[in-house]
This record gives structure tokens, sequence and C-alpha cells, in this order.
């Protein structure tokens, strides 16, 4: 058995990033997870590795070590050891196993332990031993593309692992070539809180007009048309969203604003009760339009339906 719980000098643990699933945030402890070690103490002990009879090195669980050197220091500590001559196959799986105690992995922990893991096995190996716990085949980027997350600015990492970003838009922001342009979008979905249906859309509109102006996406969402919409006092995220879509789709398709305008004054002049409103297809795709009618509780529905009987 290549692992086994020992009583360490606190000293003798060298706290480095090396294996690390997540070095962007581990410092950053949860008020939730302090009030939880407060209360309960560190329930699963650090998981280091022996480098010798007298150091250690920290594989797993930088947050704990942070928590008991910021407001215990304890001259000793208990931590599961890992012995010398266990193989990485076994230290990476104990690296899983132990991130698995508490949560399960995000797609920017994913792409750190796939870093991790090519620094010591080739691709084919990592695939045929991970891919699995990876969720490589399921995914929309494979390995090679995951391991280039870890690549990207921090603060889309951040946005990765916090889940605002999801595999299908990580795979096309990877396909940009510019990380201002990745940045600038990253923020953009950020600043609105945009879900991943909304980012892939204004990505494709964003990334069409920037390219037919021979401007980068950067530049071109720093245009007064756009900061005029994002940086409106009165205006909250959802209708800034509309407002941009709006203006974005009038710079694709002309058409499609001339009969949006039309549309809107066919609405506005039904004079439409305050708890009703009128949509189109998207993108007028299709001459169905729908009526939307909002009850303030399931009762007055029904009324209304009994009575349109």
């Amino acid at each position: 058995m290549y692992l086994s719980c020992q009583s360490i000098p606190t000293h003798s643990i060298n706290s480095n990033t090396e294996w690390n699933l997540h070095p962007w945030d581990f410092k950053l402890i949860p008020v939730q997870l302090q009030e939880d070690f407060r209360l309960h103490g560190i329930l699963h002990p650090p998981l280091v590795i022996a480098d010798s009879e007298k150091t250690f090195t920290l594989v797993s669980g930088a947050r704990r070590m942070e928590f008991i050197s910021k407001f215990i220091s304890p001259s000793r500590m208990d931590c599961m050891v890992i012995d010398q001559e266990a193989s990485i196959v076994t230290i990476l799986n104990l690296i899983l196993a132990d991130q698995r105690c508490t949560s399960g992995l995000s797609l920017a922990e994913k792409a750190r332990f796939a870093e991790i893991a090519n620094r010591f096995l080739r691709p084919d190996e990592i695939v045929a031993t991970f891919g699995k716990r990876l969720q490589l085949h399921n995914s929309r980027l494979p390995l090679g593309k995951l391991l280039q997350v870890v690549q990207l600015d921090e603060t889309i990492v951040r946005a990765i692992h916090a889940g605002h970003l999801q595999d299908r838009m990580v795979g096309e922001l990877l396909s940009l070539s510019d990380e201002r342009d990745r940045l600038a979008l990253v923020r953009l979905f950020d600043t609105l809180g945009m879900g991943d249906g909304k980012q892939k859309r204004f990505l494709t509109f964003i990334r069409d007009i920037a390219f037919r102006a021979g401007l980068s996406i950067a530049s071109y969402l720093q245009e007064s048309e756009i900061t005029a919409i994002l940086d409106h006092k009165e205006m909250n995220n959802p209708q800034k969203i509309h407002h941009l879509s709006t203006y974005l789709q009038s710079k694709i398709n002309p058409t499609v604003a001339q009969t949006e305008a039309a549309f809107q004054q066919k609405v506005k002049s039904l004079q439409l009760p305050p708890n009703s409103s009128i949509s189109h297809s998207p993108s007028f795709e299709k001459d169905t339009v729908t009526l939307s009618i909002t009850f303030e509780n399931f009762d007055q529905c029904e009324h209304y339906l009994k009575h349109q009987a």
C-alpha cells in the first residue's frame, strides 16, 4: 500500500502548486468552507508525497493547508502520505479520488489535471487511463483542446472554473487567435450575465460584424454604439441584452431591423393591456407570433381560460 496516515512536522511540507488542480484560487477559502473547518475541523487530511524522510510536497488539499497555516499553525499535522515508490498513475488516481471527496471536477480542473498528467504520460496513455473520468469521449473538447484551456488568461480560466463558460463556448473561444478578443467577449458575457445560448449567438454576431468591418472583436466592442448600450445607467441587463441584440441584428441584416421596427409599431397600435405582450419568431424566420399573458396566480389563469371557452 502506497498511502498511510502520518503525523509530520508542518514546516516540512512544501506547499507549491506542482500538483494543484486549481492554482488560480487555492488561497481563496469560501466563507462557508472556513465555517465548516472551524466547526468540524479538517475531515480529510491533506495529501502529500514524500520527497525524502524529512520533506514532503503537497499534492492535494491546498485550501486545507491554507486554513491550517492561517488560523491554527500547529507544529505537526496529520497527513495522508504517498510513498516515494508510488507510480505516477497511482498519484494521479489519488488526486482524482481526493477531489471527488469534496466535489466533482470543473472543466478548468479537468484541463489542469490533463496538464499535470501530460508531464509524465503520453496523450494516448492519458486518454486510455483517465478518459472516462475526465469525460473526454463525451466532450466537445478532446485532450488537445483541453490542454489549451489552462494556457488561457486567468480571467477566462476562472470563468470556466465557475461554470460561466461551457464546453461549446470554450471551444469557440479557443478558435479565436487573439487573447484580447477572448477576454473582451468573456467580460461582455460576465457583465451582462449571459447564459450559454446567448453567448453563442452574440459571439457569432460580433465576430461576423467585426470581420466585415476589418476590426478585432476587442476593438469592435469599444465602438460608441456598443458602449452606449453597455454603459446605459437606466437599463438593466435583460434590457441591455435586448437592445444590443437588436443593434447587432441591424448590422448583420438591415432588413430585419426594419421589419422589427414595423412589428413593434403594429404591437403598439394594438394597445395591449399591461399584463400582455406579443413576440415574433427569432429573426422573423417564421410568420408565427406568440401572445403572452401574465396572471397573478393560477386561479386567475383558470378563470380566464374558462371564459374563453
